[in-house]
């Protein structure tokens, strides 16, 4: 939250005196541009899924933590000048990451009431993660000299995430007779949540012109949201997606 506050207090800042830089900077004479960047997520995100599972009339209790992790993403935009300074444009930028989580549960005893056997199963398997986001910019370009550009940009994000999540079902669970001290699980059933949600991004975009075609540069921004799982085992749990984000590579001008 603090970041997405900088950044908008900055972007703030940098329209503010768009009109007086506009008289004293170069002007944006570019028809539109397209990006090609490598960027990093640095911040890892963490979540806990629970459930339960009706048995022998009561609820075993199961637990899966997830951690993802940060990482390199892909991001590609394209965008136009609109009038004078002001242009807009559409990018598109996509992540994914892999986890072994492990499961843990208390599954209730068929002879005694309230003696709960406890089961971890590790690794649980590989589960995916993937956030994919389609970025509107509203931005204004400043180029500071014949070789460098400045532009700061906001506008909403429409995020997909796709996740790994594991849950028991009742064949998943073998017991250990006659007693029924212990308890196993074969495996456990995996499935994928797939939602999608609006969010924001705004952020900060540098380019050093090495010909009039071509240049490089690099990006900072806050492009995220929150979205509401659906949980196999029942219920739903919220997920941070995206947060900020940098990288660079090409930069092309038309």
């Amino acid at each position: 939250m603090q970041t997405t506050t900088r950044l908008t207090l900055g972007l703030l800042v940098l329209l503010a005196l768009a009109p007086r830089a506009e008289a004293q900077l170069l002007q944006w004479n570019d028809r539109g541009y397209f990006t090609f960047s490598l960027g990093v997520q640095p911040q890892s995100r963490s979540f806990t899924e629970s459930s339960t599972l009706a048995i022998y009339e009561e609820n075993a209790s199961i637990t899966v933590p997830h951690t993802i992790s940060s990482g390199l993403f892909l991001d590609v935009s394209g965008g136009a000048r609109v009038w004078q300074n002001f242009g807009a444009g559409i990018a598109y930028s996509r992540f994914s990451d892999k986890e072994s989580p492990m499961l843990t549960a208390q599954i209730p005893n068929p002879l005694t009431f309230a003696a709960p056997r406890s089961v971890i199963l590790q690794p649980l398997g590989e589960l995916k993660r993937e956030e994919s986001a389609v970025h509107i910019q509203l931005l204004w370009m400043l180029p500071v000299s014949n070789k460098i550009e400045i532009a700061g940009f906001f506008g909403p994000s429409f995020y997909n995430v796709k996740q790994g999540l594991a849950t028991l079902s009742l064949t998943d669970i073998v017991e250990v007779p006659p007693s029924f001290s212990t308890v196993t699980v074969r495996q456990a059933t995996v499935s994928q949540a797939d939602e999608s949600k609006t969010g924001i991004n705004v952020g900060l975009d540098g380019t050093y012109r090495i010909t009039a075609l071509y240049g490089v540069g690099g990006f900072i921004r806050f492009a995220g949201t929150s979205i509401e799982l659906a949980l196999p085992g029942g219920g739903t749990t919220t997920v941070d997606v995206g947060g900020f984000q940098m990288g660079g590579g090409l930069r092309v001008r038309f």
